[in-house]
């Protein structure tokens, strides 16, 4: 473990350094990353399954999604829906538990006899959109101003409403000795019951003590940067020990803090970019880190073998599972149905899913665990090659040679 650790830790050394260059060739974080830890992954062994299954791993996992998740729920721009209101919620109130269903049910067709909890919660690591392998796709001028907003919007809270979904399965698979729903239910409840006390509570506290030290010249932009990186691992490391889920108290956190920091009479909803500039390197360094873990696991997906079931969900739930509910949200609205495609199909896979389906791998059994890990690292690295390289290829390629701009930016 402590190998892949100090790996991790010079690759990303060695990427920060050389991060213009690479960006030159075209080659993204992500993409470096992974490459560097299929090349340690490879050199370790199938024995980085070992080192995965261990309480440290777990909880820095944890604590990782934690900072990941207080970050969504603070950057987003222009308010708490970005003054998209109607679009993103349909996509969220709508699209996303039609997600949830559609994939579980298609689990319980192509990977097996798991049981529903295993179910739920792969359906939970293979669905979360987010841009950090394809951030190319949110300037690409192709596409409508209106789907790319709409989609980083929906991006940075849809993995903060998954959480405590994927976090009741992983609580009924601890508790599944018992076979008992209810203890599963009760137990889940009271910890998202102490999540939202604790994530409230400090997140709305430090959001005021903010507000009030910045608007009476107590503190600089720095202090208050210190702030931001600190909140969402004070909140984990309460919420934690109470019996809270701490990364769903981290994304709480996050929500009390933007509305409290902003709660001023002149209007403003952004938290201001000097201020979230500390916290946002601290969640590029972890996400780069899981992105290295995530191409060291890929070893585990060779050591398995072939499992052309795994991949057609894997495949599907990157497209059909993504398009269908989208285009199903979008019923009755008016946006025309170039730009209804293009919301379902720009939905990139991520850090989220890398997290998710680590902690998943830890919590569950042998078998279980393999299915996880090995459908996470199919949907990921499908979503990397489709929306971080082949979008990013065509993008230039239309640039380069002039052509019309894709179907769906004609509005």
């Amino acid at each position: 473990m402590l190998m892949v650790i100090v790996a991790s830790l010079v690759a990303i050394v060695i990427w920060a350094v050389l991060a213009a260059r690479l960006e030159r060739w075209h080659v993204s974080g992500p993409v470096a990353m992974a490459c560097a830890g299929i090349v340690t992954g490879l050199v370790v062994g199938p024995d980085i399954g070992t080192d995965l299954n261990t309480d440290i791993a777990e909880k820095t996992a944890e604590l990782i999604l934690a900072v990941l998740l207080f970050v969504d729920a603070t950057e987003v721009r222009g308010g708490f829906l970005a003054g998209e209101r109607g679009l993103v919620g349909r996509l969220l109130g709508i699209a996303l538990p039609l997600t949830i269903l559609l994939a579980f049910g298609l689990g319980g067709l192509l990977l097996g006899g798991s049981s529903w909890a295993v179910l739920l919660a792969v359906a939970c690591v293979v669905m979360p959109i987010d841009f950090a392998p394809a951030a190319g796709l949110l300037r690409d001028g192709r596409w409508p101003r209106r789907v790319r907003h709409t989609v980083a919007v929906e991006s940075g809270y849809n993995d903060g409403i998954f959480s405590p979904v994927f976090a009741f399965a992983l609580l009924y698979l601890s508790q599944s000795h018992t076979e008992d729903l209810g203890t599963a239910v009760g137990a889940a409840l009271q910890a998202a019951g102490i999540a939202l006390l604790v994530g409230v509570v400090v997140g709305a506290a430090s959001g005021a003590l903010v507000w009030v030290s910045v608007r009476r010249g107590w503190t600089r932009t720095s202090g208050v940067r210190i702030v931001m990186v600190l909140v969402p691992l004070i909140v984990y490391a309460i919420a934690t020990p109470l019996g809270g889920n701490g990364f769903v108290a981290a994304f709480l956190a996050g929500i009390a803090y933007k509305l409290c920091r902003n709660a001023r009479a002149d209007g403003q909803t952004d938290i201001p970019a000097a201020e979230l500039s500390a916290v946002e390197d601290l969640a590029t360094t972890t996400s780069m880190i899981m992105w290295f873990v995530f191409g060291a696991v890929g070893v585990l997906v060779l050591e398995i073998g072939f499992q052309w079931t795994w991949i057609l969900y894997a495949l599907l739930a990157l497209t059909v599972v993504r398009l269908v509910p989208v285009l199903a949200s979008m019923l009755g609205s008016h946006l025309p149905w170039r730009e209804r495609i293009g919301l379902g199909v720009l939905g990139p896979r991520g850090t989220s899913s890398i997290v998710f389906g680590l902690l998943a791998y830890n919590a569950m059994n042998d078998d279980d665990g393999d299915i996880a890990v090995y459908v996470m690292v199919v949907v990921v690295l499908a979503s990397l090659l489709l929306h971080g390289v082949a979008m990013a290829v065509r993008a230039r390629s239309a640039h380069a040679s002039g052509s019309e701009p894709h179907p769906t930016a004609a509005h």
